[in-house]
């Protein structure tokens, strides 16, 4: 509270006597940067003051040029201080949640590639490229916003489909045009069952989600620190000058400002700042309605962890459809040319045999989660961010007043801006307009403030980017760059793999995930494919071919 840096808290007499010397002022004035040399021995005339009333005074103009300068530098400070505070704690939490996504991302990739090479083995490793460019597609989504996470899983069910296809049927020599038949009739054949379909809504709103949550929280962080570069007026500043230096020239240092003088005074600083409340208010609002949806059907966790399982899944649906989808696809493409026999494993590496050991479940989940804990910690932080423009007037006065309204009393003993007494003045109404009547700073109304309608529209736009990101609908970033026309939306998939909500208003509810989308797995046994364990020499790792992911998004 920049008061306390300007004003102890002893209370003052109630009348101002020309005080019989100086020198008890000299402390008081050196703590605010006023040499001792510069201070009068007695009480001199103060008709050359700019700001101070006239009469006598322990001020000459320097004394007063340098207690003015001090104070502008307190208010300056203060303001900077506390809005730089509450900026980097939407930072901090920003870089928390952006971390723990990187994180999930990696260890969902390692984790998967070590449960399909013990499955698998060799027969997996030869293919393990597919899918660890899947991986590898979901975290550049969320590290640039280029490629989408619905496109994405229908790309690689699709070479996935191609690949399974050829291999249980063997027999076969299918070229590039037959081949691509095969792919065009995928939608509707649907050889991996409702898997695809759930995955890609499940990991495109969840991500795209997420994203929305670290990118707007650091685009708040910038907001804010934008605000701090609104400049205060003259008037202002003379106003803030008077409030703090006057006391000390008339002797009376210790003296604080009357409350009511005082909000008056940062009301009329601060009218551009109040500006961007309401739509500061929609963005925390938003904030906090989507770190809710994270935390419930669009839970990254419970829609990354699982991927390893929901592909097994997916796999197991085309062997136990197989013959089926094979017939379709002969009556749509034509039957194929039958090829040269190879000598080949006995065991596909697509067949089934094992069901899955309890050591490749999936942990049981503790009641909550760390990523759960953390976006309760950052509802609390957003809770306190609400209402921060409309505030800070009265924080800067007093740190005590946490829900200041209108009714703000006086002691009898503060400074009104003349002398110690009471402040009968009225404190004005929030608001740029209401300043209009401020008793104590003059404020000009500028609607073509250009830093103030800049931060308006990026607040605008982020409660649509919010909105929809919280109803799992595809987003759009105003400040960021289009690869290609096929990456203009964020999180845009193909009809196949499009939308999947069970409301038709997009909104989801506590019930309206499914089970295997919500909180755990059912207990039915989940089969997995199963061959040989690899041979020591046939040990294949990826992760070299793939760059190190850093924790830094682009904005």
């Amino acid at each position: 509270m920049f008061l306390i840096l300007l004003l102890a808290s002893a209370v003052a007499p109630s009348s101002i006597p020309p005080p019989p010397s100086c020198n008890h002022l000299k402390y008081a004035y050196s703590l605010r940067g006023v040499p001792e040399s510069d201070i009068p021995g007695r009480p001199i005339s103060g008709s050359m003051l700019q700001i101070c009333p006239s009469g006598p005074s322990c001020c000459t103009k320097s004394v007063e040029e340098k207690l003015g300068a001090w104070s502008e530098k307190q208010y300056r400070d203060a303001l900077f201080n506390k809005t730089t505070s509450m900026a980097g704690e939407l930072d901090q939490k920003a870089t928390q949640v952006d971390d723990y996504i990187y994180v999930l991302l990696n260890k969902a990739q390692r984790e998967f590639h070590d449960m399909f090479t013990r499955t698998y083995g060799v027969m997996y490793q030869k293919n393990a490229d597919v899918f660890q460019e899947y991986f590898q597609d979901l975290k550049i989504y969320y590290d640039k916003g280029t490629l989408n996470p619905a496109d994405s899983t229908s790309s690689f069910f699709n070479t996935l489909y191609q690949k399974m296809f050829k291999v249980l049927n063997a027999q076969y020599t299918f070229d590039g045009l037959y081949l691509s038949c095969v792919s065009e009739n995928m939608d509707q054949l649907r050889p991996f069952g409702d898997v695809p379909r759930k995955l890609a809504s499940a990991v495109k709103r969840s991500l795209v989600a997420a994203r929305a949550l670290v990118r707007a929280l650091r685009t708040g962080h910038e907001i804010a620190n934008q605000m701090t570069k609104v400049e205060p007026s003259k008037e202002c500043l003379s106003a803030v000058q008077k409030m703090s230096s006057c006391p000390a020239c008339q002797g009376l240092p210790e003296v604080k400002p009357c409350n009511g003088y005082c909000i008056n005074i940062m009301k009329g600083c601060m009218a551009y700042h109040y500006e961007i409340d309401e739509l500061w208010n929609k963005y925390i609002e938003s904030l906090m309605s989507l770190s809710e949806r994270l935390v419930g059907p669009f839970n990254v966790e419970m829609t990354i962890e699982p991927i390893s399982i929901k592909i097994s899944d997916a796999i197991m649906n085309f062997q136990e459809s197989g013959f089926q989808v094979t017939q379709k696809v002969f009556e749509l493409c034509g039957t194929p040319r039958l090829g040269r026999r190879e000598a080949r494993p006995q065991t596909s590496q697509f067949v089934f045999e094992k069901r899955l050991e309890k050591s490749h479940r999936p942990p049981a989940r503790p009641q909550k989660s760390e990523f759960e804990r953390m976006l309760i910690e950052l509802k609390k932080k957003l809770k306190g961010a609400e209402g921060f423009w409309s505030l800070m007037p009265y924080q800067m006065c007093d740190s005590q007043m946490e829900k200041p309204y209108r009714n703000v009393k006086d002691k009898d003993s503060c400074w009104n801006g003349k002398d110690s007494g009471s402040y009968a003045n009225k404190v004005v109404e929030d608001g740029l307009a209401s300043q209009m009547q401020n008793p104590e700073v003059p404020v000009k109304i500028d609607l073509t403030h250009t830093l103030l309608n800049e931060q308006k529209f990026k607040l605008t736009n982020l409660a649509n980017v919010l909105k929809s990101a919280y109803r799992g609908q595809d987003i759009e970033w105003w400040d960021e760059e289009d690869d290609t026309e096929a990456q203009k939306d964020e999180g845009s998939g193909s009809d196949y793999y499009g939308e999947y909500t069970d409301d038709e208003d997009g909104f989801y509810g506590s019930g309206d995930i499914d089970d295997d989308e919500g909180s755990g797995e059912s207990d039915d046994e989940i089969i997995v494919p199963f061959l040989t364990e690899p041979k020591e020499n046939d040990k294949w790792n990826p992760w070299p071919k793939f760059p190190t992911t850093t924790t830094t998004t682009t904005t």
